[in-house]
């Protein structure tokens, strides 16, 4: 029988509960069987205060204990500093059907934490977790303000208010100055209620005049509107206060913040998400795949007797999986980039679903690279691009005449008389990268209180290799010759 040798000498396993708490402490040399003692803590702040005590008492210099929902953290915030935590994930050490107890689980978390057999779990710092905790709520605010929002929109439906076929943002400043006025219980005509219509919408004043014509909106569609209006003003307020207080958190890492923002598809929200769940620092995944395995973006694996079966991506961060997963669908819109290639290339065999998925993983690798070297993220060149696609297609049709029992030899004379390859033109070389800078404007609310749909101002700056570079560039304007229209398209509201 093999043995593992014990690394350390005084240890202890704590199985964490909501008022209780089992630990289990093994102290002995490391060459002989160690003594176990069991005690029962409460998970109050003097009872964990006595068990810091004892474990101080005891000699132990690590303890382990699962990651049982939210009720870990006050035990950390309590041994932190003074013992060293490893935290452990209560999937992977789940006992056998029928043999479980309290103190088994510690003694098993003990026991494993005593030859070294455990692997922690990441434990970012206060500061990261603090900004997680407002990303995290942030994701929640927009859930239910998008409720609220779905809401008001379904009483509309059921009054015979049918704008939302007409405009593309009901919360609008047309569409709140609108709905503004059918809730104030004037008889107006639609056609000075359509007449509200700002910007591109006002083209299409006969078709919202034919949409509020003869509609059903009664004293009850407008308190039931006027319920969720409150409630979601509220939520919108919020969102701004807590959007304020994100940004100021990210001061505390302004190079990291804009150097994830040089990679296609993330913008200002999506890279304060991703910093506050993986972290500014790089340096506890020893490499990217370990940081998509720990994020759960890569594919499981399931083979048994020589055969891969299907698998899902793991379960694991699902937070980071939502902001990858945003990011990766406004990365394969990104015209002419790398993200936008893959994507449409693994969309032909994957579908758009998984397209996304495996760009999303794509993407949290080029997040560790650029996050690792500290380096803003540069387009590669189209024409080395372009060559190991061609090189790629040439060594897989190989393969297969190879596997169709075509000669070695004609195969490569084949290959040897492919015609040159024309790669397509690239832009001429420059060693900068663009840096996006969002400052912040002043909201724009409509008549009923909601943010409307804006656009940031954006100042670009651009760092360089060369020393005596210029710290800063204006983003170049844009051509405003008007572009010819398809006649299927149709405006939408700004």
């Amino acid at each position: 029988m093999i043995q593992i040798p014990a690394v350390n000498e005084r240890c202890a396993g704590i199985d964490i509960g909501k008022r209780e708490l089992a630990v289990s402490v093994i102290v002995g040399p490391a060459d002989q069987e160690g003594e176990v003692k069991h005690r029962l803590y409460g998970t109050t702040v003097p009872a964990l205060e006595d068990l810091k005590q004892w474990l101080a008492a005891e000699g132990c210099t690590s303890v382990a204990m699962e990651s049982t929902g939210s009720y870990w953290i006050p035990v950390k915030n309590i041994l932190e500093g003074t013992l060293q935590i490893r935290l452990v994930c209560p999937h992977q050490h789940a006992p056998k059907r029928g043999d479980k107890t309290d103190f088994r689980d510690a003694d098993n978390l003990a026991h494993l934490e005593r030859h070294g057999l455990l692997k922690g779990s990441f434990l970012p710092p206060r500061e990261v977790v603090e900004l997680r905790d407002f990303t995290r709520r942030r994701k929640k605010l927009l859930s239910n303000l998008s409720a609220e929002k779905n809401r008001i929109q379904k009483v509309l439906e059921t009054a015979n208010v049918k704008i939302g076929n007409i405009v593309s943002d009901v919360f609008g400043v047309s569409g709140q100055a609108m709905i503004e006025v059918l809730l104030s219980g004037e008889t107006l005509p639609p056609e000075q209620i359509a007449n509200l219509a700002q910007r591109r919408l006002r083209q299409r004043i006969p078709e919202l005049v034919e949409t509020l014509q003869n509609h059903h909106l009664n004293d009850h569609h407008r308190w039931l509107i006027q319920q969720s209006i409150e409630h979601a003003v509220l939520l919108d307020r919020q969102l701004e206060e807590l959007e304020s207080r994100i940004q100021d958190r990210l001061k505390a890492w302004p190079q990291q913040n804009e150097l994830i923002q040089t990679i296609p598809g993330i913008k200002d929200m999506s890279a304060a998400s991703i910093l506050a769940e993986i972290g500014p620092d790089m340096t506890p995944f020893p490499n990217a795949r370990a940081l998509n395995k720990w994020g759960g973006i890569c594919p499981g694996n399931n083979r048994s007797a020589g055969k891969s079966k299907h698998s899902h991506i793991r379960k694991a961060n699902k937070f980071l999986l939502a902001a990858l997963v945003e990011a990766a669908w406004a990365a394969a819109r990104t015209r002419d980039s790398l993200f936008q290639r893959k994507f449409h290339r693994w969309m032909q065999h994957l579908g758009k679903p998984k397209a996304n998925v495996a760009l999303a993983h794509h993407l949290l690798t080029v997040i560790y690279t650029v996050l690792r070297d500290q380096k803003p993220y540069q387009e590669p060149d189209p024409k080395q691009v372009h060559q190991l696609e061609r090189t790629k297609l040439v060594r897989h049709h190989s393969k297969r005449l190879q596997e169709l029992g075509a000669d070695q030899q004609l195969i490569q004379q084949l290959v040897d008389s492919l015609p040159a390859d024309t790669p397509p033109p690239s832009p001429a070389p420059d060693n900068s990268a663009r840096i996006l800078r969002s400052c912040p404007a002043k909201p724009r609310r409509g008549a009923l209180g909601f943010r409307a749909r804006q656009t940031k101002k954006q100042t670009y700056s651009v760092v360089k290799d060369q020393a005596d570079a210029t710290p800063s560039q204006a983003r170049p304007k844009r051509s405003t010759k008007p572009t010819a229209k398809h006649p299927q398209d149709s405006p939408r509201d700004s």
